[in-house]
Protein backbone atom coordinates (compact mmCIF):
# COMPACT_ATOMS: atom_id res chain seq x y z
CA UNK A 1 0.00 0.00 0.00
CA UNK A 2 2.81 2.43 0.88
CA UNK A 3 4.55 1.66 -2.39
CA UNK A 4 1.40 2.19 -4.49
CA UNK A 5 0.53 5.40 -2.68
CA UNK A 6 4.05 6.76 -3.13
CA UNK A 7 4.03 5.98 -6.83
CA UNK A 8 0.69 7.76 -7.21
CA UNK A 9 2.17 10.79 -5.47
CA UNK A 10 5.10 10.78 -7.88
CA UNK A 11 2.79 10.54 -10.88
CA UNK A 12 0.82 13.52 -9.58
CA UNK A 13 4.06 15.47 -9.19
CA UNK A 14 5.12 14.63 -12.72
CA UNK A 15 1.78 15.77 -14.07
CA UNK A 16 2.00 19.20 -12.57
CA UNK A 17 2.54 19.70 -8.86
CA UNK A 18 5.80 21.41 -8.00
CA UNK A 19 6.63 20.95 -4.36
CA UNK A 20 8.82 23.31 -2.37
CA UNK A 21 12.54 22.53 -2.73
CA UNK A 22 14.03 20.79 0.27
CA UNK A 23 16.88 22.86 1.61
CA UNK A 24 20.28 21.28 2.12
CA UNK A 25 23.13 22.48 4.29
CA UNK A 26 24.64 25.80 3.28
CA UNK A 27 28.35 26.32 2.71
CA UNK A 28 30.51 28.13 0.19
CA UNK A 29 31.59 24.82 -1.38
CA UNK A 30 28.02 23.54 -1.61
CA UNK A 31 26.85 26.86 -3.06
CA UNK A 32 29.56 26.81 -5.73
CA UNK A 33 28.78 23.22 -6.67
CA UNK A 34 25.07 24.05 -6.83
CA UNK A 35 25.88 26.92 -9.20
CA UNK A 36 27.97 24.61 -11.39
CA UNK A 37 25.21 22.00 -11.44
CA UNK A 38 22.62 24.65 -12.31
CA UNK A 39 24.81 25.86 -15.18
CA UNK A 40 25.12 22.33 -16.54
CA UNK A 41 21.41 21.62 -16.06
CA UNK A 42 20.70 24.46 -18.45
CA UNK A 43 22.14 22.20 -21.16
CA UNK A 44 19.64 19.43 -20.42
CA UNK A 45 16.32 18.93 -22.16
CA UNK A 46 13.73 21.09 -20.34
CA UNK A 47 11.35 18.15 -19.99
CA UNK A 48 14.08 16.10 -18.33
CA UNK A 49 15.03 18.96 -16.01
CA UNK A 50 11.40 19.23 -14.92
CA UNK A 51 11.27 15.47 -14.40
CA UNK A 52 14.32 15.66 -12.12
CA UNK A 53 12.82 18.52 -10.11
CA UNK A 54 9.63 16.55 -9.52
CA UNK A 55 11.56 13.40 -8.65
CA UNK A 56 13.66 15.29 -6.11
CA UNK A 57 10.49 16.51 -4.40
CA UNK A 58 9.06 13.00 -4.46
CA UNK A 59 12.22 11.37 -3.10
CA UNK A 60 12.84 13.86 -0.31
CA UNK A 61 9.16 13.68 0.55
CA UNK A 62 9.56 9.94 1.04
CA UNK A 63 12.61 10.48 3.24
CA UNK A 64 10.67 12.94 5.36
CA UNK A 65 7.60 10.72 5.61
CA UNK A 66 9.68 7.76 6.77
CA UNK A 67 11.80 9.89 9.07
CA UNK A 68 15.13 8.89 7.52
CA UNK A 69 17.89 10.77 9.39
CA UNK A 70 20.30 11.44 6.53
CA UNK A 71 20.72 10.77 2.83
CA UNK A 72 22.21 12.01 -0.42
CA UNK A 73 21.29 11.56 -4.08
CA UNK A 74 23.01 12.07 -7.42
CA UNK A 75 21.51 11.82 -10.90
CA UNK A 76 23.62 11.80 -14.08
CA UNK A 77 22.24 12.32 -17.59
CA UNK A 78 24.63 11.99 -20.53
CA UNK A 79 27.78 13.42 -18.92
CA UNK A 80 25.96 16.06 -16.88
CA UNK A 81 25.24 16.09 -13.16
CA UNK A 82 21.50 16.73 -13.26
CA UNK A 83 21.13 16.58 -9.48
CA UNK A 84 23.46 16.15 -6.53
CA UNK A 85 22.05 16.97 -3.14
CA UNK A 86 22.32 16.03 0.55
CA UNK A 87 19.41 15.56 2.92
CA UNK A 88 19.01 15.56 6.68
CA UNK A 89 21.60 14.92 9.36
CA UNK A 90 24.66 12.78 9.90
CA UNK A 91 23.33 11.81 13.32
CA UNK A 92 20.05 12.42 15.09
CA UNK A 93 22.08 12.92 18.27
CA UNK A 94 24.38 15.65 16.96
CA UNK A 95 22.07 17.20 14.38
CA UNK A 96 25.05 17.95 12.11
CA UNK A 97 23.84 18.21 8.51
CA UNK A 98 24.80 15.87 5.70
CA UNK A 99 26.81 17.61 2.97
CA UNK A 100 28.14 16.62 -0.42
CA UNK A 101 31.32 15.17 1.11
CA UNK A 102 29.74 13.31 4.03
CA UNK A 103 30.86 9.68 3.88
CA UNK A 104 28.43 6.75 4.01
CA UNK A 105 29.05 3.03 3.87
CA UNK A 106 27.96 1.83 0.44
CA UNK A 107 27.75 -1.83 1.55
CA UNK A 108 27.30 -4.24 -1.38
CA UNK A 109 27.74 -1.50 -3.95
CA UNK A 110 31.38 -2.39 -3.22
CA UNK A 111 30.94 -5.49 -5.37
CA UNK A 112 30.81 -3.38 -8.51
CA UNK A 113 34.21 -1.88 -7.71
CA UNK A 114 35.70 -5.34 -7.26
CA UNK A 115 34.25 -6.48 -10.57
CA UNK A 116 35.64 -3.43 -12.38
CA UNK A 117 39.08 -3.98 -10.88
CA UNK A 118 38.98 -7.60 -12.05
CA UNK A 119 37.88 -6.55 -15.54
CA UNK A 120 40.73 -4.03 -15.76
CA UNK A 121 43.21 -6.75 -14.85
CA UNK A 122 41.64 -9.10 -17.41
CA UNK A 123 41.87 -6.42 -20.11
CA UNK A 124 45.23 -4.95 -19.21
CA UNK A 125 47.29 -7.60 -17.39
CA UNK A 126 46.44 -11.00 -18.80
CA UNK A 127 44.18 -12.25 -16.01
CA UNK A 128 41.34 -14.43 -17.32
CA UNK A 129 37.72 -14.79 -16.21
CA UNK A 130 38.18 -18.57 -16.15
CA UNK A 131 41.13 -18.28 -13.75
CA UNK A 132 40.87 -21.20 -11.26
CA UNK A 133 40.48 -19.76 -7.78
CA UNK A 134 42.31 -22.59 -6.00
CA UNK A 135 45.55 -21.82 -7.85
CA UNK A 136 45.69 -18.39 -6.21
CA UNK A 137 44.06 -19.15 -2.85
CA UNK A 138 45.57 -22.40 -1.50
CA UNK A 139 43.44 -22.22 1.65
CA UNK A 140 40.23 -22.38 -0.39
CA UNK A 141 38.32 -25.67 -0.55
CA UNK A 142 34.71 -26.67 -1.10
CA UNK A 143 33.12 -29.87 0.17
CA UNK A 144 33.54 -31.44 -3.28
CA UNK A 145 37.13 -31.24 -4.49
CA UNK A 146 36.04 -31.43 -8.13
CA UNK A 147 33.91 -28.34 -7.52
CA UNK A 148 36.87 -26.67 -5.84
CA UNK A 149 38.95 -27.12 -8.98
CA UNK A 150 36.07 -26.06 -11.23
CA UNK A 151 35.47 -22.74 -9.49
CA UNK A 152 36.64 -19.79 -11.60
CA UNK A 153 36.91 -16.05 -11.04
CA UNK A 154 33.76 -15.51 -13.14
CA UNK A 155 31.78 -17.83 -10.84
CA UNK A 156 32.83 -15.92 -7.73
CA UNK A 157 31.89 -12.54 -9.24
CA UNK A 158 28.53 -13.83 -10.52
CA UNK A 159 27.58 -15.67 -7.30
CA UNK A 160 27.46 -19.05 -9.07
CA UNK A 161 29.75 -20.87 -6.63
CA UNK A 162 27.32 -23.69 -5.89
CA UNK A 163 27.08 -22.64 -2.24
CA UNK A 164 23.76 -21.92 -0.49
CA UNK A 165 22.60 -18.32 -0.48
CA UNK A 166 24.50 -16.07 1.94
CA UNK A 167 26.76 -18.87 3.15
CA UNK A 168 28.22 -17.83 6.53
CA UNK A 169 27.10 -14.21 6.33
CA UNK A 170 25.80 -14.96 9.82
CA UNK A 171 29.37 -15.60 10.97
CA UNK A 172 30.41 -12.21 9.62
CA UNK A 173 27.65 -10.69 11.74
CA UNK A 174 29.02 -12.63 14.69
CA UNK A 175 32.44 -11.07 14.17
CA UNK A 176 34.35 -14.12 12.93
CA UNK A 177 37.46 -13.39 10.87
CA UNK A 178 37.35 -14.02 7.13
CA UNK A 179 40.20 -16.61 7.05
CA UNK A 180 38.50 -18.60 9.80
CA UNK A 181 35.24 -18.60 7.83
CA UNK A 182 37.03 -19.79 4.68
CA UNK A 183 38.28 -22.78 6.65
CA UNK A 184 34.66 -23.77 7.30
CA UNK A 185 33.56 -23.84 3.65
CA UNK A 186 34.43 -27.54 3.18
CA UNK A 187 31.71 -28.33 5.72
CA UNK A 188 28.95 -26.76 3.61
CA UNK A 189 26.82 -28.99 1.41
CA UNK A 190 26.67 -27.54 -2.11
CA UNK A 191 23.24 -26.87 -3.59
CA UNK A 192 24.21 -26.68 -7.28
CA UNK A 193 27.13 -27.38 -9.61
CA UNK A 194 29.51 -24.48 -10.09
CA UNK A 195 28.44 -21.93 -12.69
CA UNK A 196 24.76 -22.76 -13.12
CA UNK A 197 22.72 -21.05 -10.38
CA UNK A 198 22.85 -17.62 -8.74
CA UNK A 199 23.03 -17.75 -4.93
CA UNK A 200 24.13 -14.41 -3.48
CA UNK A 201 27.30 -14.42 -1.34
CA UNK A 202 29.51 -12.14 0.73
CA UNK A 203 32.19 -14.50 2.02
CA UNK A 204 32.67 -16.42 -1.24
CA UNK A 205 32.51 -13.24 -3.32
CA UNK A 206 35.53 -11.95 -1.44
CA UNK A 207 37.64 -14.74 -2.92
CA UNK A 208 37.87 -12.42 -5.92
CA UNK A 209 39.88 -10.00 -3.82
CA UNK A 210 42.22 -12.81 -2.79
CA UNK A 211 42.82 -13.70 -6.45
CA UNK A 212 43.50 -10.08 -7.41
CA UNK A 213 45.92 -9.67 -4.52
CA UNK A 214 47.87 -12.79 -5.42
CA UNK A 215 48.06 -11.93 -9.12
CA UNK A 216 49.11 -8.31 -8.55
CA UNK A 217 51.24 -8.78 -5.45
CA UNK A 218 49.47 -5.81 -3.83
CA UNK A 219 46.88 -5.55 -1.04
CA UNK A 220 43.30 -5.26 -2.26
CA UNK A 221 42.69 -1.82 -0.66
CA UNK A 222 45.77 -0.43 -2.42
CA UNK A 223 44.53 -1.78 -5.75
CA UNK A 224 41.15 -0.09 -5.34
CA UNK A 225 42.63 3.21 -4.20
CA UNK A 226 45.32 3.44 -6.89
CA UNK A 227 43.34 2.09 -9.83
CA UNK A 228 39.87 3.47 -9.13
CA UNK A 229 39.60 6.05 -6.33
CA UNK A 230 42.62 8.20 -7.20
CA UNK A 231 42.29 8.40 -11.01
CA UNK A 232 38.54 8.91 -10.72
CA UNK A 233 38.88 11.70 -8.18
CA UNK A 234 36.93 9.95 -5.42
CA UNK A 235 38.62 12.12 -2.80
CA UNK A 236 36.41 11.14 0.14
CA UNK A 237 36.38 7.39 -0.55
CA UNK A 238 38.14 4.78 1.55
CA UNK A 239 38.09 1.05 2.15
CA UNK A 240 38.59 0.28 5.83
CA UNK A 241 36.80 0.27 9.16
CA UNK A 242 39.25 2.70 10.75
CA UNK A 243 38.80 5.34 8.06
CA UNK A 244 35.06 5.28 8.71
CA UNK A 245 35.37 5.08 12.49
CA UNK A 246 37.87 7.94 12.70
CA UNK A 247 36.50 10.13 9.92
CA UNK A 248 35.54 13.74 10.61
CA UNK A 249 32.63 13.94 8.15
CA UNK A 250 30.82 10.65 8.51
CA UNK A 251 27.13 9.75 8.41
CA UNK A 252 26.61 7.56 11.45
CA UNK A 253 24.35 4.50 11.25
CA UNK A 254 20.91 4.37 12.82
CA UNK A 255 18.48 1.70 13.95
CA UNK A 256 14.71 1.73 14.18
CA UNK A 257 13.09 2.40 17.55
CA UNK A 258 9.46 2.90 18.53
CA UNK A 259 9.67 6.66 18.02
CA UNK A 260 11.72 6.66 14.80
CA UNK A 261 15.48 6.20 14.61
CA UNK A 262 18.36 6.21 17.08
CA UNK A 263 22.09 6.46 16.41
CA UNK A 264 24.05 3.22 16.71
CA UNK A 265 27.69 2.17 16.42
CA UNK A 266 29.66 1.65 13.21
CA UNK A 267 30.16 -2.11 13.17
CA UNK A 268 33.46 -3.63 11.98
CA UNK A 269 31.98 -6.99 10.97
CA UNK A 270 31.51 -6.70 7.21
CA UNK A 271 34.82 -4.90 6.80
CA UNK A 272 36.19 -8.44 7.08
CA UNK A 273 35.05 -8.88 3.46
CA UNK A 274 36.30 -5.69 1.81
CA UNK A 275 35.65 -6.83 -1.80
CA UNK A 276 32.01 -7.51 -0.94
CA UNK A 277 31.10 -4.67 1.42
CA UNK A 278 34.08 -2.57 2.51
CA UNK A 279 33.86 0.73 0.62
CA UNK A 280 32.97 4.08 2.18
CA UNK A 281 32.13 7.05 -0.06
CA UNK A 282 30.39 10.40 -0.31
CA UNK A 283 27.72 11.30 -2.83
CA UNK A 284 30.35 13.38 -4.66
CA UNK A 285 32.46 10.24 -4.99
CA UNK A 286 29.51 8.18 -6.18
CA UNK A 287 28.62 10.77 -8.82
CA UNK A 288 32.13 10.29 -10.24
CA UNK A 289 31.60 6.52 -10.09
CA UNK A 290 28.33 6.88 -12.03
CA UNK A 291 30.11 8.88 -14.70
CA UNK A 292 32.54 6.01 -15.18
CA UNK A 293 29.76 3.40 -15.29
CA UNK A 294 27.95 5.39 -17.98
CA UNK A 295 31.07 5.30 -20.15
CA UNK A 296 32.17 8.88 -19.55
CA UNK A 297 35.64 7.97 -18.26
CA UNK A 298 37.23 5.80 -20.97
CA UNK A 299 40.64 6.83 -19.65
CA UNK A 300 39.92 4.59 -16.65
CA UNK A 301 37.47 2.00 -18.01
CA UNK A 302 37.03 1.33 -21.72
CA UNK A 303 33.74 0.24 -23.27
CA UNK A 304 35.29 -3.21 -23.59
CA UNK A 305 35.97 -3.38 -19.85
CA UNK A 306 32.49 -2.17 -18.95
CA UNK A 307 30.89 -4.51 -21.45
CA UNK A 308 32.49 -7.50 -19.77
CA UNK A 309 31.06 -6.81 -16.33
CA UNK A 310 27.60 -5.79 -17.59
CA UNK A 311 27.18 -8.84 -19.82
CA UNK A 312 24.45 -11.16 -18.44
CA UNK A 313 25.98 -14.38 -17.14
CA UNK A 314 23.31 -16.12 -15.08
CA UNK A 315 19.55 -15.72 -14.84
CA UNK A 316 17.89 -14.45 -11.66
CA UNK A 317 14.21 -15.25 -11.02
CA UNK A 318 12.22 -12.05 -11.57
CA UNK A 319 10.37 -12.81 -8.33
CA UNK A 320 13.60 -12.86 -6.31
CA UNK A 321 12.98 -10.88 -3.14
CA UNK A 322 15.73 -8.37 -3.93
CA UNK A 323 13.75 -7.41 -7.06
CA UNK A 324 10.34 -7.17 -5.41
CA UNK A 325 9.99 -3.43 -6.05
CA UNK A 326 10.74 -3.64 -9.77
CA UNK A 327 7.26 -4.14 -11.21
CA UNK A 328 6.90 -5.60 -14.66
CA UNK A 329 10.37 -7.09 -14.99
CA UNK A 330 10.64 -9.07 -18.19
CA UNK A 331 13.94 -10.72 -17.26
CA UNK A 332 16.76 -10.41 -14.73
CA UNK A 333 20.37 -11.57 -14.83
CA UNK A 334 23.60 -11.15 -12.90
CA UNK A 335 26.82 -10.24 -14.65
CA UNK A 336 30.06 -9.61 -12.79
CA UNK A 337 29.12 -7.73 -9.63
CA UNK A 338 25.95 -6.27 -11.17
CA UNK A 339 22.29 -7.12 -11.75
CA UNK A 340 21.01 -6.55 -15.27
CA UNK A 341 17.27 -5.90 -15.38
CA UNK A 342 15.14 -5.97 -18.54
CA UNK A 343 12.30 -3.56 -17.81
CA UNK A 344 8.88 -3.37 -19.36
CA UNK A 345 9.10 -0.92 -22.24
CA UNK A 346 12.45 -2.17 -23.47
CA UNK A 347 14.87 -0.36 -21.17
CA UNK A 348 17.73 -2.30 -19.56
CA UNK A 349 18.82 -1.11 -16.11
CA UNK A 350 22.06 -2.17 -14.45
CA UNK A 351 21.52 -2.15 -10.70
CA UNK A 352 22.81 -3.04 -7.28
CA UNK A 353 21.58 -2.50 -3.77
CA UNK A 354 23.45 -2.46 -0.49
CA UNK A 355 22.53 -2.84 3.16
CA UNK A 356 24.86 -3.24 6.09
CA UNK A 357 24.60 -2.39 9.79
CA UNK A 358 22.36 0.66 9.56
CA UNK A 359 23.22 1.87 6.06
CA UNK A 360 21.11 1.47 2.92
CA UNK A 361 22.32 2.35 -0.58
CA UNK A 362 21.26 1.71 -4.15
CA UNK A 363 22.58 2.51 -7.61
CA UNK A 364 21.01 1.95 -11.02
CA UNK A 365 21.63 3.20 -14.53
CA UNK A 366 20.77 2.73 -18.19
CA UNK A 367 23.76 2.67 -20.50
CA UNK A 368 21.55 3.23 -23.55
CA UNK A 369 19.87 6.31 -22.06
CA UNK A 370 23.13 7.50 -20.44
CA UNK A 371 21.10 7.92 -17.26
CA UNK A 372 21.98 6.94 -13.71
CA UNK A 373 20.99 7.49 -10.10
CA UNK A 374 22.60 6.66 -6.76
CA UNK A 375 21.12 7.13 -3.29
CA UNK A 376 22.94 6.76 0.05
CA UNK A 377 21.22 6.69 3.46
CA UNK A 378 22.27 6.16 7.06
CA UNK A 379 19.32 4.08 8.26
CA UNK A 380 17.33 0.99 7.29
CA UNK A 381 14.36 2.13 5.23
CA UNK A 382 11.84 1.28 2.53
CA UNK A 383 12.06 4.53 0.58
CA UNK A 384 15.23 3.73 -1.37
CA UNK A 385 13.99 0.32 -2.46
CA UNK A 386 10.89 1.54 -4.23
CA UNK A 387 11.94 5.08 -5.18
CA UNK A 388 14.65 3.99 -7.62
CA UNK A 389 12.39 1.62 -9.59
CA UNK A 390 9.85 4.47 -9.64
CA UNK A 391 12.52 6.74 -11.12
CA UNK A 392 12.96 4.51 -14.16
CA UNK A 393 9.27 3.75 -14.54
CA UNK A 394 8.39 7.44 -14.61
CA UNK A 395 11.34 8.29 -16.85
CA UNK A 396 9.99 5.87 -19.42
CA UNK A 397 6.47 7.29 -19.09
CA UNK A 398 7.34 10.97 -19.19
CA UNK A 399 10.52 11.16 -21.28
CA UNK A 400 10.75 8.05 -23.46
CA UNK A 401 7.13 7.49 -24.51
CA UNK A 402 6.40 11.08 -25.62
CA UNK A 403 9.40 10.88 -27.96
CA UNK A 404 8.39 7.59 -29.56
Amino acid sequence: MIKKYSLIVFVVLILGFVMQETAGPSSLGAAMLKYQVEQKKALLDPAFSQFVEHYESFLFGQFQAEGIPGAAVAIIKDNTVALIKPYGVRSVASGEPVNLHTVFRVASLSKGFTALLAAKMVEEEGLTWDEPVYRHVPAFHLKDEAQTRALQLRHVLSHTTGLPRHTYSNLLNAGMAYPAILNLLPEVKLTHPVGVYHNYQNVAFSLAGDVLEEVSGKPFPELVERRIFQPLGMVDASISYDSMRLGDDVALPHKRIATGYAETDIEPNFYAVLPAAGINASISDMAEWLQLLLGNRPDIASDSILGQIFRPFVEIPVKDRVLRNWDGLEAAHYGMGWRILSLKGGMVAVQHSGYVNGYRAEIAFSREEKLGIVVLTNAPNYSVGYSIPAFFEQYQRTICLPHQ
